[in-house]
């Protein structure tokens, strides 16, 4: 699958439930979504008889007052994956940068856009990663656009702005569009410090992306905005379907974006569940795990068949994951997990035992 989250495909297909499905497979926050948004959507339904607001104001002035900026630098969408399309259709670029491994919809976009794709794989040891600047420097012009994605998707690697500001806003000044999607930054107590938002307002050419559907859980209502300098959002926002973000949705992201007791939640949450992790999956020796900065991470297992073998032996308990191999830069020993619930990581965690456990150690 090129995407996680493939529920309906997979009931389906297994006879299963939807409702029985542990669905790792997505990076879904399990304490959402939020009381204080389901509230507001039953509080909203009655405009569902009325068109959306096109100008998406309300949430856009919530939105300005949580990340200090100027409505005039905000535009929304149906989902950060809608907001990076509507970048690419106002930037018309000539090549993008894809930097591998990568989420799929940056080159889907693309090749869209009818722009030419440049795969460049992140520098990296058996279990780090890192961006490949010094190569990006020698291969971006004029009319170009680079996607970097953080924290990352698929690794969970973080890479503070600060780390790669001077390089970026370089770009910028060569004639470079740059785009950093921080769809998963809100998992991150301290995500205002290692944002290129205050940035992104005052240079043309630097946008960064946010998302809403993984943070509140809300994937069935979809709601992404994006960052920019205020003349290139005028551009965007004058060719594009305002009526895109449904009513439902707007109402969700207002109520969301003023609930800060969540997020603490979520962070407390998060940081018990990291610990929970590094004790098992990294003191297993039979797999490599990649420890998360956020709400997902990845682990390789010794050879192809033996990642197969886990799988096929998740499925059977109605456990989903997500097989890495259609990313470039990863090969097929590659498993993508979400982090859910304390008793979920327990059953996957169990349930991944059973299944090495049941291979002979020579296989291993």
């Amino acid at each position: 699958m090129a995407h996680g989250g493939r529920v309906y495909e997979y009931a389906a297909a297994s006879g299963v439930d939807v409702a029985n499905i542990v669905d790792f497979s997505a990076n879904i926050n399990p304490l959402g979504p939020p009381a204080s948004v389901l509230k507001a959507i039953e509080t909203a339904m009655p405009r569902i008889v009325h068109y959306p607001d096109a100008r998406h104001q309300a949430v856009k002035e919530i939105l300005a007052q949580a990340h200090q900026v100027d409505v005039s630098a905000l535009f929304c969408g149906n989902g950060a994956t809608e907001v990076i399309e509507l970048v690419f259709r106002e930037v018309r670029p000539r090549r993008t940068f894809v930097l591998d491994p990568a989420f799929s919809e940056y080159a889907d976009i693309a090749k869209r856009m009818g722009s030419q794709i440049e795969r460049v794989p992140l520098k990296r040891t058996q279990i780090t990663w890192d961006l490949p600047l010094d190569v990006l420097d020698t291969q971006l012009e004029d009319g170009d656009l680079v996607v970097i994605n953080t924290p990352h998707n698929p690794t969970s690697t973080v890479w503070p702005w600060d780390t790669f500001r001077t390089r970026a806003l370089n770009w910028c000044e060569r004639g470079v569009t740059v785009v950093i999607d921080e769809s998963f930054i809100d998992f991150l107590p301290q995500s205002s410090s290692l944002s290129a938002i205050a940035d992104a307002c005052m240079h043309p050419g630097l946008f960064v992306i946010r998302s809403a559907t993984k943070i509140y859980a809300i994937p069935g209502l979809r709601f992404g905005f994006g960052i920019g300098h205020r003349d290139f959002v005028r551009g965007i926002e004058g060719n594009r379907d305002g009526w895109s973000v449904n009513a439902l949705a707007q109402a969700a992201a207002c109520a969301a974006y003023c609930d800060e007791q969540f997020l603490q939640e979520t962070h407390t949450w998060l940081a018990s569940e990291h610990d929970y992790l590094r004790q098992t999956w990294g003191a297993d020796e039979r797999l490599v795990w990649h420890a998360p900065n956020v709400n997902f991470f990845i682990a390789s297992f010794a050879m192809p068949h033996v990642r197969e073998h886990v799988q096929d032996a998740l499925r059977k308990r109605g456990i989903l994951s997500r097989a890495c191999d259609d990313f470039h830069g990863l090969d097929s020993t590659y498993v993508r997990f979400a982090i859910r619930s304390h008793q979920d990581n327990q059953l996957l965690w169990t349930s991944v035992v059973a299944a090495l456990d049941a291979i002979p150690c020579e296989s291993l």
